[in-house]
């Protein structure tokens, strides 16, 4: 094997263990208790501290703890807006545009 191949190994292997810890401290984040989530936020800024709440998830019935940082929830309330809001234009159909 040669370096360039060990090179890449390297950071495969680093991006899978980046992923992981990711999805690893998402899952944390749902099983925390309140007290233990106040704990985690206590002295972070606002935008990094991490907010639950239970919601279904697209195309389930089951409601779910879902945990992200204040900033994600954000982002994610931004993106339902302006979904609404392309949706709310006069000439939007399902159809599309319709004739005037």
């Amino acid at each position: 094997m040669n370096s360039g191949n060990i090179i890449k190994s390297i950071a495969a292997a680093g991006l899978a263990l980046t992923l992981l810890g990711c999805a690893t401290q998402q899952s944390n984040f749902t099983s925390m208790s309140e007290g233990e989530l106040l704990a985690y936020n206590s002295g972070r800024p606002v935008l990094k501290q991490v907010y639950c709440r239970e919601m279904k998830l697209t195309s389930s019935h089951i409601r779910r703890n879902v945990c992200k940082r204040v900033e994600d929830w954000v982002q994610h309330n931004m993106r339902t807006m302006m979904t609404i809001g392309t949706m709310s234009v006069s000439d939007y159909s399902v159809f599309g545009r319709s004739a005037d």
